[in-house]
């Protein structure tokens, strides 16, 4: 069966697959009957919008997964100012709200987090702020030299945030659709599988008899 599945939609299709083949078999012997070949249809119908939602869930969650890690924040160590000795620690929240990275420098054994955010959504944020930052220090007196290199890091600036706010808007919007399908589908899944409970108890007691 489907490895993306949750375990609701696993036991739902197992009830559906128990109706199709007891369908199949009420086929050949001939006692199928009206409302058992509808049900049957819709058991079918149920499951192909089911595997459809979880192949959907899965390639959005993925592609979440991929955008999550598109941030590389080039850390080096405060202290000797290189790279190459850092293990990664753990996560910590600035006084912005925003994740970042904590890491030890093996060669100085010095343990540091760094001042740039972990992820694109933070990343955003910080982006916005470096800008205004930016263009408030133009305002000031500064170094000439300065000045030409903070005029031509901010179109650069800009651009990168107009580029990343759209694809992290896009993401956020179908992740959010997802979960409300999510919902929609737990509250079908409940209701149909309790259903087809009542049908099976039907047709065993019938059985019975």
């Amino acid at each position: 069966m489907n490895k993306a599945l949750k375990a609701n939609e696993r036991e739902l299709i197992k009830l559906t697959r128990y109706f199709s083949k007891r369908a199949e078999q009420m086929t050949i012997d001939g006692e199928l009957s009206e409302d058992q070949q509808k049900l049957t249809e819709a058991c079918e119908n149920l499951e192909r919008q089911l595997l459809q939602h979880a192949d959907n869930r899965t390639a959005i969650l993925e592609k979440r997964a991929q955008l999550e890690k598109i941030i590389e924040d080039n850390a080096q160590c405060p202290k000797c100012h290189k790279a190459d000795m850092l293990k990664r620690q753990g996560v910590a929240t600035n006084e912005h709200g925003w994740k970042c990275n904590s890491y030890r420098c093996r060669r100085c054994n010095t343990t540091f987090t760094w001042n740039r955010p972990n992820n694109p959504w933070d990343m955003l944020a910080f982006l916005e702020l470096y800008i205004k930052e930016l263009e408030a220090s133009l305002d000031a007196e500064m170094d000439p030299s300065l000045r030409q290199h903070t005029e031509a890091a901010l179109p650069q600036l800009q651009d990168s945030l107009s580029r990343l706010r759209p694809v992290l808007q896009g993401s956020d919007e179908e992740v959010e659709a997802l979960m409300e399908k999510e919902r929609e589908m737990d509250k079908l899944i409940h209701q149909f599988k309790n259903y087809l409970l009542i049908e099976k108890i039907k047709l065993d007691t019938y059985q019975e008899e």
